[in-house]
């Protein structure tokens, strides 16, 4: 009967799918039909409008360039016979060519002035294109500057008026702590002009011209600028590279090779002009400019309500900020009211950053590698490639800024000794435990924190004493009889089976010395051998074995004693 209705759903398939193609086939055919009719109605539609594009393209375009071409064959038929006369005219005396070639001329233009006037038209526009293409060429490759005249001297060229600018800004910088028996004029007068190969200013030589003018006012000395600010000048660059030194010198130790010293800031030392009031004589002087503090340090006294991440908005600084700023609060959000705050380090004009490089031995953990094997039972588990820890040697660097611990950083890793991976075989072959489950293997990790074994139940009607080293877990409210039975942590199952009077017993080795014990089980969910999980069922709840009433016998050993399971678990 089923084969009947089948054949015959078939066949309406068949039957429909066929009249759907016949259909399709059929739209098609008309479809493509009605196109071409369409298309040939279009086409001679437009007829007139093809006609007239017809004679546009022959009157407009094709007999004109025909018409040019004639004319030009034309004349260049002529052009050969006019150079032979120019030939014959040259032997006759280098005179007679003037004659022969003004009359070429005059004929040319008589007799073919209608080509020569299409020729032109066209010679015409792309000459002038040429020339002025060579023309923007030759001017755009000609370099340009700017003259520059100061208090009625000519300085010298400059690449643009900005550059003026920064010089002028150099000079003015330069005379900060001066008196007033300087003074820079920035208002120059400026000339276009080619360079011609000349040299141009800089901004710094552009300063020197600029102060070259203040006569008897100024030295040929060497200035020292932090952060492009002038900050002082001394006769000799040696003088400020020793007080530069002595700065670094007090904040590291020269004779360690681990430790180096640099500036926050930028230092540049230039040579040029600079007003003799701004020359330190002592380097002293110099030295406390550079130690003076620019900006003071600040702190904010805790009020009521205030908190780490208030008080770091407030300052548009961020909660980490605050925290390094006071190390005591590294670790803790408590603060008290009335206590100060640091929200801002004080900041010296030029700042000493000290490095200090240090290498530590740390250990590379040893990655595991599970290789699963379905020709052994579920059970299996055998490490067949024992883990070792590699090591490596990391560059440390501690940043000391003004003497104060700023941060720290790792800059380097070199791997000293390779860890190697430790291997482990797992089956995977089902295996089925006493109550016929497929046994389902944990990870065999024990975490520590201990899980209570009786859901259902946390009442421990007999305890620990001299008599009875377990517990027994029942007569809570809810009957415990069949209910399941849980791993109280991860370990290996070394005994799963009829136990003498202890009836179905498991016992789980949690590793350094410490064991579980189930007895009196209704039935068992794990074999001998197995890896269980932290709470991972390994039974169900019974009365077997010497046992009055459906309850949990718990036992814990440690290193080979009964001892109270109180101290892992609470009831």
């Amino acid at each position: 009967m089923f084969e009947k209705l089948k054949k015959r759903a078939v066949r309406v398939c068949l039957r429909l799918w066929e009249r759907l193609y016949r259909y399709h086939y059929g739209l098609g055919i008309h479809t493509w039909r009605l196109l071409r009719r369409i298309g040939r109605r279009v086409w001679r539609g437009i007829r007139p409008l093809r006609h007239w594009a017809r004679y546009l393209w022959m009157r407009r375009v094709v007999r004109p360039v025909h018409r040019f071409v004639r004319r030009q064959k034309l004349l260049g038929t002529r052009i050969k016979p006019a150079f032979r006369q120019l030939r014959e005219a040259a032997k006759k005396s280098f005179f007679s060519i003037f004659p022969c070639f003004w009359h070429l001329c005059r004929s040319a233009v008589k007799n073919y002035w209608d080509a020569l006037s299409a020729l032109g038209r066209l010679v015409g526009p792309i000459t002038a294109a040429a020339v002025l293409a060579v023309t923007l060429g030759v001017w755009s490759g000609t370099d340009f500057c700017l003259s520059v005249t100061y208090q009625g001297q000519e300085l010298g060229l400059v690449e643009s008026a900005a550059v003026y600018d920064r010089g002028a800004a150099l000079a003015r910088g330069r005379v900060i702590n001066a008196d007033d028996s300087f003074e820079v004029d920035a208002v120059p007068t400026f000339t276009m002009t080619l360079r011609r190969g000349k040299a141009t200013l800089s901004d710094h030589e552009v300063c020197d011209a600029i102060l070259r003018q203040s006569g008897d006012s100024i030295a040929q000395v060497s200035g020292l600028y932090v952060d492009g600010v002038f900050v002082g000048a001394m006769e000799d660059e040696a003088d400020i590279v020793a007080v530069l030194d002595a700065l670094k010198a007090d904040r590291y130790d020269e004779n360690d090779p681990h430790q180096r010293a640099e500036f926050v800031q930028t230092v540049e030392i230039v040579e040029g002009l600079y007003p003799i009031s701004a020359v330190a004589q002592d380097p002293i002087d110099l030295t406390d400019i550079l130690t003076t503090e620019v900006v003071n340090a600040r702190y904010h006294t805790v009020r009521a309500g205030d908190t780490l991440s208030t008080i770091a908005r407030q300052y548009d600084i961020t909660t980490a900020d605050l925290r390094e700023l006071n190390p005591q609060y590294a670790a803790t959000d408590t603060i008290r009211v009335g206590e100060a705050l640091l929200v801002q380090r004080a900041r010296a004009r030029l700042q000493v950053q000290v490095v200090t490089t240090k290498v530590e031995t740390e250990e590379i953990p040893y990655k595991t590698k599970t290789v699963y094997r379905d020709d052994k039972p579920a059970t299996y588990n055998k490490t067949t490639t024992k883990g070792k820890a590699g090591s490596m040697d990391v560059t440390y660097e501690y940043v000391h800024l003004d003497g104060e611990f700023i941060s720290s950083s790792r800059v380097l890793e070199t791997v000293t000794k390779e860890p190697v991976t430790e291997v482990i075989e797992r089956g995977t072959k089902k295996t089925y435990a006493q109550d016929g489950s497929v046994v389902q293997p944990g990870d065999g990790i024990a975490t520590g924190k201990w899980t209570w074994p009786v859901p259902v139940c946390r009442n421990v009607y007999q305890g620990y004493h001299s008599g009875h080293l377990a517990w027994d877990i029942s007569s809570g409210p809810i009957p415990v009889y069949n209910k399941p039975c849980l791993a109280v942590d991860g370990g290996k199952v070394v005994y799963a089976g009829w136990y003498y009077n202890y009836g179905y017993y498991v016992k789980i080795d949690h590793g350094n010395g410490l064991y579980s014990v189930y007895a009196h089980l209704k039935s068992i969910s794990v074999v001998e051998g197995q890896l269980v999980s932290n709470g991972q069922q390994i039974g169900r709840i019974g009365n077997t074995g010497y046992s009055f009433g459906p309850h949990l016998h718990l036992e814990v050993i440690k290193n080979g004693v009964k001892v109270n399971p109180n101290k892992y678990l609470k009831p």
